[in-house]
């Protein structure tokens, strides 16, 4: 090794090589060991740092870098000059040494490895960076790096950082003296993957230029997106001696594009038409939607107009709106309902047209957005005719939410209750409204409807002007609009005013009663003395009494079916579950002993059960003894089928007798043919047919084969009550 190393004294190498060029040298020489202790220095580091050479031989070279160095800097170059095996074959390095006087000199040192025979020793040739026309040069550049916009770092071949420009720390956050020192994995995201850095790398060792975009992170934990360019430093000797980064922040391009794809996306995926057309009204841009309106595919619709798939009234009408937006450079409004013979489909639009502009700021044509309102309008037609038909009814109706609070009412409500029609009647509760001795009853029945019940019962309420008034009361639940709406959101109640009807029907079984007694009464007496004149030996006088009695028998049978039909009408058509087959049975059984002449017989389903009145006993008795009376013959042959069909439950009477007249089916089927009824023949008839129709069936006639008539009721099957 050199004589004199780490013994104070410094002194030159045996080989008249150094004594002829390291000792005469103008730049400094230093030798260092393995750990980077100065083991020789020449005169000329001396001259330069002001150092004897024995106060640098056994101090470490790193010890000499000035202490205004940042601290990150100064502690990578210290581990670096600490192992200089890794300083050999990397290049220039640049080193700032301090003099005796502290000022700090920047050296440009590459290092060689030797061994003298008693250890590796490594040499550095120190060569200070002065001034002059390369200087200057140098300064200018680093005067435009520092201006620069772009981010720039420079690293060493180990990718340590020397240097960043004011751009660096605008742009990531970190100030020079807490990047420098440090390597660029200071800025990494977690969202690059190693197979980038080792191309990255692999790219820069073969000496080539690495340039892609990055996801980085900033000092505050952000992201930011950036194109980078990395390029490698080569010195004079063709050797990589560091690596250059320019970073240019493209977050604000990243983000545009990102949120470019977004509307794209969004606009693929509406289901409203979207167009931007030129100022010749030629379409530049059109979704998804257009297409399928149009039923063309929208690569046949570029460069062409309206006129291309709709109607050509409606293209005209577009065509003027859009001249009104080129024009006044304004929005307008408009809706229209064009065809398109393509697809074969008919919509309504509303529509939304804009002016659009041009990169310079130019009137470049027009877009619009054209929302579907078929169903709307619809729907819109829909609701009118609901409302028509709420604010037009003579019932009472209204409806409230969950809170009791008032949704809307219609005009008769409002009369009713005495709230003004331009009132808000949403501002108001139930107990508003409602009498307190009532609220607690209704209030327990809107609580059933609103668990799902439909309510219906009569009550009476007074009224300040009205006086006691009936009413029949139906309460039915309603659910909000929206998916997954599972209890109800309110409830609405129709109230109809029953009074009237009531009192007539009270007035018409008092009229009833007074008529069956009076009636009865009368031609019981008629009857009586008919029969006492019968018993006479006069034969005219006996064929008259004859005559009489038969009259008034039929007069009674008529008073009788009066009386069943006004019980039948003055009742609430209420309907129960009735056996069907079990009643004909019976029924048919009590008119075969009342009739041995006649021939009843009775085919019946199981368990057909229907929905009818407890008059339906009395409409089937009248249709079997119909058959009978009205018989031509000696001997009637009667058939009663039930049968269970798909719609309900099925009776069929069919007799060999001579037909219904046109007026009795018309009676049957219609409830019509006054004549039929003003001659007592249709009277039963007329009454089945009520008793039918409560029921909420139906009844129809047909002609028998070979003769005779077969009359079908139809009645409804039980509803199925399901109680939330």
């Amino acid at each position: 090794m050199f004589h004199g190393a780490h013994d104070g004294q410094s002194g030159p190498p045996d080989d008249e090589f150094y004594v002829s060029f390291i000792e005469e040298s103008t730049d400094p020489v230093v030798s260092v060991d393995a750990t980077g202790v100065v083991a020789y220095a020449n005169p000329a580091a001396e001259r330069t740092l002001g150092y004897d050479a024995g106060a640098l031989v056994g101090r470490r070279l790193g010890s000499l870098i000035p202490e205004r160095i940042a601290d990150r800097r100064a502690r990578s170059l210290r581990e670096r000059l600490s192992t200089p095996e890794r300083l050999v074959d990397g290049g220039n390095v640049t080193v700032p040494l301090a003099d005796t006087d502290g000022t700090s000199r920047t050296f440009s040192v590459r290092f060689h490895k030797h061994d003298p025979g008693d250890g590796q020793v490594y040499t550095g040739i120190f060569r200070e960076r002065t001034e002059g026309a390369r200087g200057r040069d140098l300064r200018t550049y680093r005067n435009l790096i520092e201006h620069a916009g772009h981010a720039i770092y420079v690293t060493d071949t180990d990718g340590t950082i020397e240097y960043v420009n004011p751009a660096f720390t605008e742009h990531t956050g970190y100030e020079p003296e807490e990047a420098v020192g440090e390597t660029p994995a200071i800025l990494n995201s977690g969202e690059m993957s190693s197979e980038y850095f080792d191309s990255l790398w692999e790219t820069l060792r073969s000496g080539g230029v690495w340039e892609e975009e990055i996801t980085d992170r900033r000092k505050d934990g952000t992201l930011y997106h950036a194109h980078q360019t990395i390029a490698p430093v080569f010195d004079e000797a063709g050797t990589v001696s560091r690596f250059v980064a320019i970073q240019t922040d493209i977050t604000n391009r990243k983000q545009a594009e990102g949120r470019l794809k977004q509307y794209r996306d969004i606009v693929e995926r509406l289901d409203d038409p979207i167009l931007l057309q030129n100022r010749d009204g030629g379409f530049e841009l059109l979704n998804e939607a257009v297409s399928e309106f149009a039923g063309v595919p929208r690569e046949r619709l570029y460069g062409t107009d309206e006129t291309a798939f709709m109607d050509d009234a409606s293209a005209a009408e577009i065509d003027e709106h859009r001249q009104r937006v080129l024009e006044t450079e304004e929005p307008t409004s408009y809706e229209i309902s064009p065809t398109f013979p393509e697809s074969d489909r008919d919509a309504t639009f509303s529509t939304r047209r804009y002016p659009y502009y041009d990169g310079d700021g130019e009137l470049a044509g027009t877009f619009a957005i054209c929302h579907d309102v078929t169903e709307l309008k619809r729907q819109q037609a829909e609701l009118e005719r609901y409302e028509r038909a709420v604010e037009g009814a003579t019932d009472l109706i209204a409806a409230v939410d969950r809170d009791e609070r008032f949704l809307f009412a219609n005009k008769q409500y409002r009369v009713y209750h005495g709230i003004d029609e331009g009132a808000d009647i949403r501002g108001r509760t139930l107990a508003d409204v409602v009498d307190d001795e009532q609220y607690s009853e209704v209030t327990r029945r809107v609580s059933r409807a609103l668990n799902g019940n439909t309510v219906e019962y009569r009550t009476s309420r007074t009224h300040p002007d009205r006086g006691t008034r009936r009413f029949d009361v139906r309460y039915y639940p309603f659910k909000p609009t929206g998916d997954g709406a599972a209890a109800a959101g309110g409830v609405v109640g129709v109230l109809r005013d029953v009074t009237d009807s009531e009192n007539r029907a009270h007035q018409l079984r008092v009229v009833d009663r007074v008529l069956q007694h009076n009636l009865r009464n009368a031609m019981t007496v008629v009857r009586g003395r008919a029969e006492q004149i019968a018993e006479s030996d006069d034969p005219a006088a006996t064929d008259a009494a004859a005559d009489v009695i038969a009259r008034a028998e039929a007069l009674l049978s008529t008073s009788e079916k009066v009386h069943h039909i006004t019980e039948v009408l003055s009742d609430p058509p209420e309907t129960e579950s009735v056996d069907v087959s079990r009643a004909v049975e019976r029924i048919a059984a009590a008119v075969a002993d009342e009739f041995p002449e006649a021939s009843v017989s009775v085919s019946t389903a199981e368990s057909a059960t229907a929905s009818a009145t407890t008059w339906l006993s009395r409409a089937i008795d009248e249709l079997l003894r119909n058959a009978i009376v009205h018989h031509d013959g000696d001997e009637p042959a009667v058939e009663a089928a039930v049968e269970l069909t798909d719609d309900g439950v099925t009776i069929r009477i069919t007799d060999d007798g001579p037909g219904l007249s046109e007026m009795n089916r018309e009676v049957l089927e219609t409830g019509e043919a006054v004549d039929a009824l003003f001659h007592g023949s249709g009277l039963g008839l007329w009454l089945v047919y009520w008793v039918v129709q409560q029921s909420g069936g139906s009844a129809s006639v047909d002609d028998a084969d070979p003769r005779g008539t077969r009359i079908t009721v139809t009645l409804p099957r039980p509803a199925v009550r399901r109680d939330a």
